[in-house]
């Protein structure tokens, strides 16, 4: 019998397990809060589409207006920066290096066709069966971009050559200082802030010595300074010495400047990563998790510890890497790396490279110089619509109206946007109407006074993406002067529905601006088309007040397949399996002892007949 049960029972627990593993498998399995990722072998070379980004952010959609600007909008990209996000360890941190040979790859010096110790498929644009490098063995050991290295000379930093601060050296360059915040070691620094990627880049390791801590700035170059580039050409443009907008005798760097916008954009996505904008956290504030600011001042850049929940570490200068931003555009290769770091090592993104104009959203504006800078939040983000990468950025100047109509005695406003710097106005008659300023920044609003009945031109002029650009607006006072619309815009409505769905305008704000330049937010008195909701795909929806339209964007999708439960059909399947074969091992078991048993039996007897043969003889004597 035991022979018979011991089978069944394996097999049995061979198929009841094996059905639970297929069923629990199709569940997400969360990790360990800040457990260390392995490295991919199968890298994926391609960027991510228009729409795979869009839907990146799709979580701030349904978010009102005041929730997608200042740090509001930092509060809730927090969430979906952090879901999912694989970590790696910088104490511990050999993986960093490895990755650098993916991520910093200088992609023309060497191209994923040069790639030895892994496949590269180039009709997928992909690499299998990597085989990354150590200081031991470099292998493929290419060519990297470095921070502070000059791009304008033969870029010689290799991956696994020189990690010393010195000729082509490069190390691994915390452009957050970790000392700002969450300089911890061990258990409490193998991940989290410490080591993500996005913002641990290569730097020439000379240039990385002269940064140590400081705050990123403008250097006052009429007054003492270290120029890191006078001992390594590597470094060259890379400035130590007094901010020229802050003053005081603190210490910053400034980087060159095609590495300005790209050190803006990381010392952003840190403080929208990791902050406490809302007050409370799934995981504690600590170095892992740091709670991070930016600062407009000096105060803090040379504060050094761990943040906690009610004292937070600051960067900085704010006004300058604003202005930063805007000086040094989002490139390919900074496109490229955030995606590559999204498709095969973070599973997260750095926002402010898909829309840089979101850090203006948050901290306001300042000028190329970080003069001037208006921390006013510019508008609410909008993933769905707003222009991805640079484009934004490249918006020829324009002003906030064409036509300008007023009463004597009356006021009007006037502004520009998308210029270089300031702005110069000025107006064909002084006698018919006056200007409060000759100059402003963009979206600074001008009054202009109406002084007497006639018409004409107010002049507006500035530098936009390098061209001088004029613009002008007509204007004609008059006693009997109506004020009426000019023209509307329209931002914050919900924009991604599924086939069925009834349309909603949810979240729509409404901008007048009148004929005499004022704006108001409109709460009711005009109408929203109606979309054809049956079918998927993007459709426009017009918006119209007063006998003007605007439009805006809406996607419909198919609805989200629901969760599908244990698959009972399989359990069915497999354990009906695992039942044949318990049967047939049961009856082969059994066979087998029949067997066995009729082959004794027949022994016994032939045995009996031959005793008693002998018997018989002997008795017979």
């Amino acid at each position: 019998m035991k022979k018979l049960i011991t089978p069944a029972i394996l097999v049995g627990l061979l198929a009841f397990t094996t059905g639970f593993t297929l069923i629990k498998n199709q569940n997400y399995q969360q990790v360990d809060a800040y457990s260390i990722a392995n490295l991919p072998t199968t890298i994926d070379l391609n960027d991510n589409t228009e729409t795979e980004i869009r839907n990146y952010y799709s979580g701030l959609n349904s978010l009102g207006e005041n929730e997608r600007q200042g740090t509001n909008l930092l509060k809730n990209l927090k969430p979906i920066l952090a879901n999912n996000q694989k970590y790696y360890s910088y104490d511990s941190n050999t993986k960093i290096w490895q990755m650098y040979e993916i991520t910093d790859r200088d992609w023309v010096k060497s191209p994923a066709s040069s790639t030895t110790y892994g496949t590269y498929n180039a009709s997928t644009n992909t690499i299998t069966g990597y085989q990354y490098g150590s200081n031991s063995d470099g292998k493929n050991n290419p060519y990297v971009h470095a921070l502070y290295n000059s791009r304008n000379i033969e870029n010689q930093a290799k991956a696994w050559g020189n990690h010393n601060q010195d000729g082509w050296g490069i190390n691994q360059e915390h452009i957050w200082a970790k000392s700002h915040g969450f300089d911890t070691k061990g258990s409490d620094g193998t991940a989290g802030a410490r080591g993500d990627p996005m913002h641990l880049w290569a730097g020439n390791g000379w240039a990385n010595h002269e940064h140590s801590n400081y705050f990123f700035a403008y250097v006052d170059e009429s007054r003492p300074y270290s120029d890191a580039g006078t001992k390594y050409q590597t470094a060259y443009g890379n400035l130590t010495g007094y901010s020229v907008n802050a003053g005081g005798s603190q210490t910053v760097f400034e980087p060159q400047d095609n590495d300005k916008g790209d050190i803006a954009r990381a010392i952003f996505y840190m403080a929208a990563r990791y902050n406490y904008y809302s007050g409370s956290d799934s995981t504690p504030i600590d170095g892992n998790n740091p709670n991070l600011v930016l600062a407009n001042d000096l105060s803090e850049n040379s504060r050094t510890g761990t943040s906690s929940a009610t004292s937070p570490f600051a960067m900085g200068l704010l006004s300058d890497l604003l202005a930063w931003n805007r000086l040094d555009p989002v490139d390919e290769y900074e496109i490229h790396r955030n995606n590559l770091l999204y498709k095969n090592y973070t599973n997260n993104r750095n926002p402010f490279i898909d829309f840089p104009e979101w850090a203006e959203y948050i901290w306001g504006t300042a000028d190329l110089d970080g003069k001037n800078y208006n921390a006013a939040p510019v508008k609410a983000a909008n993933p769905a619509t707003d222009k991805i990468g640079s484009d934004g950025f490249n918006e020829p100047f324009d002003v906030s109206i064409d036509n300008l109509v007023l009463k004597v005695g009356n006021e009007g406003k006037v502004s520009g946007r998308n210029a270089d710097d300031d702005i110069t106005w000025s107006v064909d008659d002084n006698t018919v109407v006056s200007l409060s300023k000759d100059t402003s920044h963009n979206n600074e609003e001008i009054t202009v006074s109406a002084l007497k009945n006639g018409e004409t031109i107010i002049r507006a002029s500035a530098f936009s993406n390098g061209d001088l650009i004029n613009k002008t607006i007509n204007v004609e006072v008059r006693e009997d002067a109506v004020i009426l619309v000019d023209s509307i815009s329209v931002s914050g409505a919900k924009n991604e529905f599924q086939v069925g769905d009834t349309f909603s305008s949810e979240g729509l704000v409404v901008t007048a601006t009148y004929n005499n330049g004022t704006t108001e937010v409109i709460s009711s008195g005009y109408t929203v088309s109606s979309p054809d909701m049956s079918k998927e795909g993007k459709q426009i929806v017009t918006v119209t007040y007063e006998g003007k339209t605007a439009t805006y964007e809406i996607n419909v999708v198919k609805p989200a397949e629901e969760a599908k439960g244990p698959n009972i059909m399989l359990f069915v399947i497999v354990g009906g399996v695992a039942l044949v074969l318990i049967i047939i091992i049961a009856i082969i078991i059994y066979a087998n002892a029949s067997k066995k048993g009729k082959k004794k039996m027949k022994s016994l007897a032939k045995k009996g007949v031959k005793k008693a043969i002998k018997n018989s003889k002997k008795n017979s004597r």
